[in-house]
């Protein structure tokens, strides 16, 4: 058995407080392991939950944002593209059949006597069906000018006459999205029949 001196003594120390101190992982060096004491614990848990909140808080902003910002692009593209065929139609119009149309009220309904390319004639009509803006040509409804995602929940013509012209002014309501990212919108527009300036 060999006898361990001082030097010996003191350098085998040394090497077991150092291996003690860093240990080796897979990841490098480290401090050596200890357990959390309770009160750490409880800190940690805390500084966790807020930080989650505030990730579900985060997140709730956003969904809620896209929602409102789909309603209203969603609302944009159909009015743009239903209000330009109810202007391009009145403007192209001959006359306005008072007699088929339903004017100052909601829902409203437009008859127009007009011509196709060919001369012939032909009626184009506007009215809301199951809060869906309708196109007729000639009795047939040939198009639905709204999606099945914003309804039209308000739709009213207004017949204006002066000596030298004929008109019709546009008011629609557009709503799209449920909940809280619904959003209603206002329409206003008038157009001018053909050779009534």
């Amino acid at each position: 058995m060999k006898k361990i001196t001082n030097n010996n003594l003191s350098s085998l120390n040394f090497r077991c407080g150092i291996s003690n101190l860093f240990r080796i992982s897979d990841f490098g060096f480290r401090v050596c392991q200890r357990g959390f004491s309770l009160v750490e614990m409880l800190f940690y848990v805390v500084i966790l939950s807020f930080a989650l909140l505030a990730i579900l808080q985060t997140l709730i902003v956003i969904t809620r944002s896209y929602g409102i910002l789909k309603s209203v692009q969603s609302i944009e593209q159909e009015s743009a593209l239903s209000l330009e065929r109810l202007v391009r139609e009145v403007r192209n119009a001959s006359a306005i059949d008072d007699a088929g149309s339903t004017f100052g009220t909601t829902p409203g309904k437009l008859l127009l006597n007009s011509t196709d390319i060919s001369g012939a004639t032909r009626t184009v009509e506007f009215s809301v069906v199951a809060e869906k803006l309708s196109l007729k040509e000639n009795g047939v409804v040939t198009g639905v000018l709204t999606s099945s995602s914003t309804a039209v929940t308000n739709l009213v013509f207004r017949k204006i006459t002066t000596t030298r012209s004929k008109g019709v002014k546009i008011e629609m309501t557009l709503t799209s999205g449920s909940g809280p990212s619904s959003r209603t919108e206002n329409f206003y527009t008038t157009a001018v029949l053909r050779d009534s300036y």
